[in-house]
Formats: C-alpha cells, sequence, structure tokens
C-alpha cells in the first residue's frame, strides 16, 4: 500500500536540508515518490519557471532513443493532450494521460510511441510548483501490465507538490564539487537541425552536454539538451534565447541559441562559462529575493558601501541594512564574506591555481573564456530575465526581425 500522511512531504522537506546537491536531492525524491505510487519508469527534470523548458533531466527505465519522439510530441506543432504546458494553470498540476485522453490513452501518440515500445500502459505527470508560486520541476511516471495510477495516489502525488518544489529551487545553488574537471579547449559550438536532429557539434560542446548528465544514470546523452532547448525555442517563437544551466560537477554555464531561418531552420548554439552577474540574477530568484532586495545585492557585488547604495537607491542607509539582513536570512548567509562565497564559489574557487592573464581572468587553457576575451558575456544581466531553475531564460525578439547569431564559445 502507498504511503500516506504527512511523513513523506516531512522526509521531501528533509532531503533539502540534507542532500549535499541537487542531484542527490532529486534521487532522493524518486525514492520518496515511489514510496507514494509505485512506477516501473519515470522522468524527473528541473525546469525554467518562466518557460518550463527542462534544465536538467533523471530518467529511470528509459533510454535515448525515446527523446526524440518525446520532444516532438511535447514541443512538435499541432495539439497532443497531456502536454506540460496545458497544466500549468491547474490549481494542483497532477493529471494522468487518461485523464488528459478522455479515457482514449491507446489513440494518443504518447501511448503508441512511447509508452507502447516499453510495456508500459498508463503515466501521471505533475508540475512542482513550489510556495512561490513558480514552477521548478516536473515528472512523469509510467506503470506497466495492466496497473493504472487510481485517484487516491493522484491526491497523494499532488499534496506533495509543493515540497518537491521548494527543494528543487532550495538546492540550486549548492553542490558537493570542490574541483572542476579538465575541460576540453576549442570552441563549443553546436547545431541541431529543423527535424530536431543534432546536425553537428564540436568536442567541447559534447563535453558540456555530457556533463549536464541528461539520461539514465551514468550514461549522459550529450544530444538531449541541445535538441530539447532548440524545439522549445521554435515553440516559443523567438529568434534566440539565452539559458543558464549548471553541470552535474557544479559549475555554471551559459548557452546561446539562434534560430537561423536562411539555414532551414537550424538552431545554433554555443556553450561557455556563466559569470558572476549572470548567475546572481538567478540567484535572486531561486532565494526569493524581492525586487528591492536584488536591488541591494547588484549593488553589494558590485562592492558598493552601504552608503553609496542608500545614494543610489535613494533611501536610508539603515533601509538597506534591513534590506541586506534580509537577504542574509533567506540565503542562509552570515554576511557580505558569505553570500559572495556562495555565488563566487561556483565560478572562481574551483579555478585557483588556474594561471591568470592579462586581463585579469584564468587564462583560457582549459576552454575558459573570461570577462574581455572572445565571446565572453558582456558583464550585465540578461535585462528582463525570469528564468529559475537550472537554466534562466532571458526574453529575447520574437521572429521577424533578424534573428541574432549566436556569440563563439
Amino acid at each position: 500500500m502507498a504511503r500516506v500522511g504527512h511523513r513523506v512531504p516531512a522526509a521531501i522537506r528533509d532531503a533539502a536540508v540534507t542532500s549535499p546537491d541537487g542531484v542527490v536531492f532529486r534521487e532522493r525524491v524518486l525514492a520518496e515518490i515511489a514510496g507514494v505510487a509505485p512506477f516501473d519508469a519515470g522522468c524527473l527534470a528541473t525546469a525554467d519557471p518562466a518557460s518550463l523548458v527542462p534544465t536538467s533531466l533523471m530518467t529511470v527505465g528509459y533510454d535515448a532513443g525515446v527523446l526524440a519522439t518525446v520532444v516532438d510530441i511535447e514541443y512538435g506543432p499541432g495539439e497532443e493532450p497531456g502536454r506540460f504546458e496545458s497544466m500549468r494553470s491547474r490549481p494542483v498540476p497532477v493529471r494522468t494521460l487518461r485523464e488528459a485522453a478522455g479515457g482514449r490513452v491507446r489513440t494518443t501518440r504518447y501511448y503508441d510511441e512511447v509508452l507502447a515500445p516499453y510495456g508500459l500502459r498508463d503515466e501521471v505527470r505533475m508540475i512542482f510548483r513550489g510556495s512561490d508560486g513558480l514552477a521548478w520541476g516536473a515528472c512523469t511516471l509510467a506503470r506497466a501490465g495492466g496497473r493504472v495510477f487510481v485517484d487516491a495516489e493522484v491526491a497523494q502525488l499532488g499534496r506533495i507538490l509543493v515540497a518537491i518544489g521548494d527543494g528543487l529551487r532550495t538546492t540550486l545553488f549548492r553542490t558537493a564539487v570542490d574541483v572542476l574537471p579538465t575541460a576540453t579547449e576549442g570552441p563549443a559550438v553546436a547545431v541541431v537541425g529543423a527535424d530536431n536532429e543534432l546536425e553537428s557539434i564540436t568536442p567541447a560542446a559534447r563535453e558540456w552536454f555530457e556533463r549536464l548528465g541528461w539520461g539514465p544514470a551514468g550514461r549522459p546523452v550529450a544530444a538531449a539538451p541541445a535538441v530539447v532547448a532548440a524545439a522549445a525555442l521554435r515553440r516559443s517563437g523567438q529568434a534566440s534565447t539565452v539559458l543558464r544551466t549548471r553541470t552535474r560537477d557544479g559549475e555554471w554555464a551559459v548557452i546561446r541559441a539562434g534560430w537561423q531561418a536562411r539555414a532551414g531552420g537550424s538552431v545554433v548554439m554555443t556553450v561557455e562559462p556563466a559569470h558572476l552577474p549572470e548567475v546572481a540574477s538567478l540567484a535572486a530568484v531561486a532565494h526569493g529575493l524581492t525586487r528591492r532586495e536584488s536591488e541591494v545585492l547588484a549593488h553589494l557585488l558590485a562592492g558598493k558601501s552601504r552608503e553609496d547604495m542608500a545614494q543610489s537607491m535613494v533611501i536610508s542607509p539603515y533601509t538597506v541594512q534591513d534590506h541586506l539582513r534580509s537577504i542574509y536570512a533567506k540565503t542562509g548567509t552570515g554576511g557580505r564574506r558569505g553570500l559572495v562565497a556562495l555565488l563566487v564559489g561556483t565560478e572562481y574557487l574551483p579555478r585557483v591555481g588556474t594561471p591568470v592573464g592579462p586581463d585579469g581572468w584564468f587564462v583560457p587553457s582549459t576552454g575558459t573564456v573570461g570577462p574581455g576575451s572572445p565571446g565572453a558575456p558582456d558583464g550585465h544581466d540578461d535585462a528582463g530575465s525570469t528564468g529559475g531553475g537550472e537554466w534562466g531564460r532571458a526574453p529575447l525578439p520574437r521572429r521577424g526581425g533578424r534573428a541574432a547569431h549566436p556569440q563563439a564559445g
């Protein structure tokens, strides 16, 4: 019998506090979910709350061969029952495929092309919306044989969605890795064709995507994040986008993708290490900072004193101090030094010992791109970004104007 009551939400909240990083937390979440609704196959993803584009993917019971079909069903033209985007407005975002298809499961592409080939019969999917109202991840569960997900199980899953969403958010900046692996030199560029097939990828880009760890444990599928990002970009109607993502070993990266209408609809993307301004705004969303607190955070990271912040924001130094106390409390840091360490640790500390170049950044002997280097970020945050999860997305112009070419990695 499935576990009931308050035990599972409490276990998930405990896992969010005690897990050394987001990967371990997600593994523990799947184990707890199995106690609520046993399953034979499943996928758990973190997501950008602005777009629900997956930012990491953990799978059980599926192999890489199903990816292209799932991407086409979820992001392709036309409408398919049960898509995640159709669940966003639900008060409790959990639903079985039977409900989405009006009881006609076997008539859906998802059943015919995803479930049936694996001997699966029924599926339930859910969105992990946290207490902040943002969707930080999503999950699908499937069963084989004659077993279906009953209403009591669906109701139980609905009761743990918020706890899981909060856990995905709070473990976003947590890492148990102290040293980053040596990176492959050269540009990190990938091209995804109009058919969502990977047309080309450089060794450096392949390494980045493998480090994201999408797919079965220990068998990352390099094409998966590239194909999903390209398909989501096309469906969004935008010409280009900027995504922030984190590898399984704890390094933040920036993916710049552009839709090339003149190249038959191919999407070209580059990958490069993220720098502090790009990570800081994501941290503000993940830790629930208010608009004013986010502004104070930006001034703090620029090295401004409390008095300088007060003058720039036209408020009193005492109000600045109140904002700082709130920031430290929300981020779980004891002061300015701890806060900076929280953000800088994933970018700078793992590179300590690497030679520093004339521009003041670590030399790109391991593929690192620094401020002032060709292909480096401009040092400004993505204006208007509301992204979250392990990718943060910056809204960019829609198709109709000229598509911007991504910067070289």
